[in-house]
């Protein structure tokens, strides 16, 4: 019986892979991918910490977990196309345990399909719920079959290990050159680590499945010692995808009176080298992800009202997490094309981390710009790093000076707070002053004219907030704090020194403090943001603004009296003011 079993698993295989029509077809079904992850031998004791712990960490809920015990790779070679050959063929070594761990293969050298059934039934969605229900054939089991055509290897290389001295005495080293040197400040203790990570694939194709089959598979009714023996030497053949390299810090404060010690207790410097492997293993995840196209979830909208469909924790589903959705088309010459009708983010999150019944819970996801969608369109996930940078112009009749060129970027935070369309954003304003009466405030006269510019920057948190079905209009209501400074730089008084010594190194020069006055404000926004494309937005932010009294740069009080250039807060310098703002900005996700 298992073998018969097994025997319509490799027909499955056989006829899926050549029953492709010769137009070509756009892939509508999310296979669940595997992961093995292997290991550059550690070069010392440092790099041995992060990879054992990397190996102990489970594999991100979105994969099958293929771990396997194999040896560390080691090269001595500096020839880079010699190291990735040799690099290959480690890999290839390691697709026999991993096929062995795929087909259950026990002590006795004998092979069978519970694992690859298991799996099946895991991976399997409703549709191949319901789909298998009305079929004689136990169409679930085949799906195992499949899956393992989607078995990724991750192979990480420590490159460089570094403590927080090491990275501070090397900047100390580089800035020494400069003749204005100045010790960097040593506040953090920990490490920078630089890594890369080689993404490969089992390529198990009808070809490739035909030859295990035949040369190698041995069950308990028909055991072959023949086969068992030839198994010890079988490779099977990898593909390189792509790889990946960065470097990433895992760093607390030196100080145990820090701040940061409020809510958590200080690490050893062994814990944040086991951080470091967890930071590795999310950001390569989500960066590969990006590049590979299995690693991308594919799904039918379920329903419109609300826009939902059957992903969920499984998939490793996260708030605000992006999706294309499409419409199928055919050409003339009859090929599928993909036309993206829609982009929607998820809202709700569904737990279907269990074997699927047919009933699964659908997650729920909002539109965010495109046209009607219709229950059966195609969804895959695109993700986006979480920015949105702005270009613009604030104006602000009643104070110029916090108007002018208007530059922000937000990060969306709503993977961390759980809260859709949240975000953080810094926003900054210039506007230059050209022959301004700033009046008679103790520091300015009254008669003479000054040039310079003024600048402002807040920092702000915000909220998209969607009422419309498709989404292409919504609503960004912000709050923040901010800084903002009058820069005078001429005047018509030539006996004016706006560069002043500098009191803590005569042989330098700063800008003089009593001709810069700065503020504190907050502001408050309420914008109605137009999606133009899954990536350019366009914002009407109309604000207000609260503007604290304004102060030198020495602390000295500013009293206005008499004449002064309208519109530029000259005349409320002294007290708590409103300001009303609009800024228009052309946005761009990223």
């Amino acid at each position: 019986m298992k073998k018969y079993l097994f025997f319509i698993f490799y027909l499955f295989i056989f006829f899926s892979a050549n029953a492709q029509e010769i137009n070509s077809t756009v892939n509508t079904k999310y296979l669940r991918p595997s992961l093995t992850t292997l290991f550059f031998q550690p070069k010392n004791s440092a790099e041995k910490v992060i990879v054992n712990k990397m190996a102990g960490l489970p594999v991100i809920n979105k994969f099958d977990d293929n771990r396997i015990n194999f040896n560390y790779f080691s090269t001595q070679t500096t020839n880079e196309n010699q190291k990735k050959a040799e690099m290959l063929r480690y890999v290839e070594l390691a697709s026999n345990p991993i096929l062995a761990k795929w087909w259950n293969r026990d002590q006795n050298g004998d092979f069978n399909a519970d694992f690859v059934s298991k799996r099946g039934g895991y991976s399997a969605i409703d549709a191949d719920v319901i789909q298998a229900n009305a079929s004689k054939t136990n169409r679930i089991e085949m799906i195992g079959a499949e899956l393992i055509g989607k078995s990724y290897v991750f192979l990480y290389q420590i490159a460089e290990v570094l403590t927080m001295e090491q990275v501070y005495d090397k900047k100390d080293a580089i800035n020494r050159q400069y003749s204005n040197y100045k010790p960097v400040a040593r506040d953090d203790e920990g490490y920078e680590v630089s890594y890369n990570v080689y993404a490969y694939k089992l390529n198990f194709n009808d070809s490739v499945a035909a030859v295990f089959y035949n040369d190698y598979w041995t069950d308990a009714q028909n055991h072959n010692a023949q086969k068992v023996s030839k198994w010890s030497t079988a490779t099977f053949p990898m593909a390189y995808k792509t790889s990946y390299r960065e470097t990433i810090r895992s760093t607390q404060p030196k100080d145990p009176k820090s701040s940061a010690y409020l809510s958590k207790k200080k690490k050893s410097m062994n814990e944040l080298l086991e951080d470091a492997a967890v930071i590795i293993q999310s950001k390569s995840v989500e960066e590969l992800g990006m590049k590979l196209e299995d690693f991308k979830a594919v799904v039918s909208v379920f329903k419109t009202k609300p826009l939902s469909a059957k992903l969920g924790t499984k998939e490793s589903l996260y708030i605000d997490q992006r999706f294309f959705v499409y419409e199928i088309e055919m050409d003339a010459n009859g090929n599928q094309n993909k036309v993206r009708k829609g982009v929607a983010r998820v809202k709700e999150i569904a737990d279907n981390n269990t074997t699927a019944t047919g009933t699964t819970k659908p997650s729920v996801f909002q539109q965010q710009g495109g046209k009607k969608l219709y229950e059966g369109m195609l969804m895959e996930s695109k993700e986006d790093r979480g920015f949105l940078f702005s270009a613009g112009y604030n104006s602000s009749a009643s104070d110029m000076s916090v108007g002018g060129i208007n530059l922000a970027i937000d990060y969306r935070i709503s993977r961390i707070s759980k809260v859709p369309g949240l975000a953080f954003g810094i926003d900054f304003r210039i506007n230059p002053m050209s022959d301004v009466n700033p009046g008679n405030n103790g520091i300015t006269n009254g008669i003479d004219n000054f040039s310079g510019f003024t600048y402002a920057f807040d920092l702000n948190c915000s909220k998209e907030m969607y009422f419309t079905r498709k989404g292409n209009i919504f609503v960004k209501p912000s709050i923040g704090v901010g800084y903002m400074s009058y820069y005078f730089t001429s005047s018509d008084d030539s006996s004016i020194l706006f560069t002043v010594p500098d009191p803590d190194d005569n042989s330098k020069t700063i800008h003089n403090k009593d001709y810069e006055w700065s503020s504190i404000y907050v502001p408050l926004t309420f914008s109605l943001g137009i999606n133009l494309s899954p990536n350019l937005v366009l914002f009407v932010k109309p604000g207000y603004l609260v503007k604290f009294a304004t102060t030198t740069g020495n602390g000295g009080n500013l009293v206005p009296s008499g004449n002064y250039t309208d519109n530029w807060g000259f005349d409320k310098l002294d007290i708590l003011s409103g300001k009303t703002t609009l800024t228009f900005n052309l946005s761009y996700r990223f």
